[in-house]
């Protein structure tokens, strides 16, 4: 991975210097590159799950490069399957998967807002997909590359807008019921 993107297959730079237009209302503050380059914590992922209030706020790589086991078993705890035993519930998440949410997060961290990603839904284990109402058969939660959320004082259309404009995210659906989900799938978006 390049110092300055998370992924070595996108700018990512460009997208949480909000480089890309998007339709989100919301204003971006400056960015300073330098003085985030020279911060300790700037591949920190801030998660909670919605169903147990546990939290993470970990890194899943210190330098871009390589993972950072320990901070990335902590955000791969709190996507975990819930349902079920930990030892069926607990999988190591597609590291595409977390560099889309950190993404997400820079973006909004960028427009001032510093809430967590509240998890709804992580990694399903096929039994759990199955139980869940309007599941896909083949979800992408069954792979871990899927992942359910709200961000505390973001509506759900900004937060599907930012979404839908990281250039890691495939699909990105916006519900009802105040969630997006965000995959890595092919590129989509569809309202629920």
């Amino acid at each position: 991975m390049c110092e300055q993107c998370a992924s070595p297959k996108i700018d990512r730079r460009a997208f949480v210097l909000g480089g890309l237009g998007i339709a989100a209302t919301i204003s971006l503050a400056p960015f300073e590159l330098a003085a985030a380059a020279s911060d300790s914590s700037r591949w920190n992922l801030w998660l909670e799950r919605s169903d147990t209030g546990e939290q993470s706020y970990a890194p899943f790589t210190r330098d871009g490069k390589t993972l950072y086991f320990p901070g990335y078993k902590q955000l791969c705890a709190v996507l975990r399957d819930e349902h079920v035993p930990i030892y069926r519930g607990w999988v190591k998440i597609p590291i595409r998967t977390v560099e889309v949410l950190w993404s997400v997060q820079q973006y909004l961290i960028r427009a001032g807002v510093s809430e967590p990603l509240v998890v709804h839904s992580g990694y399903r284990t096929p039994e759990t997909n199955a139980a869940t109402e309007g599941a896909a058969w083949n979800s992408l939660h069954m792979y871990g590359r899927a992942v359910d959320f709200h961000v505390r004082g973001v509506d759900t259309d900004e937060l599907a807008g930012i979404c839908y404009a990281c250039p890691d995210s495939g699909g990105v659906g916006n519900y009802a019921g105040g969630w997006v989900h965000i995959d890595t799938g092919p590129k989509r978006s569809w309202t629920g």
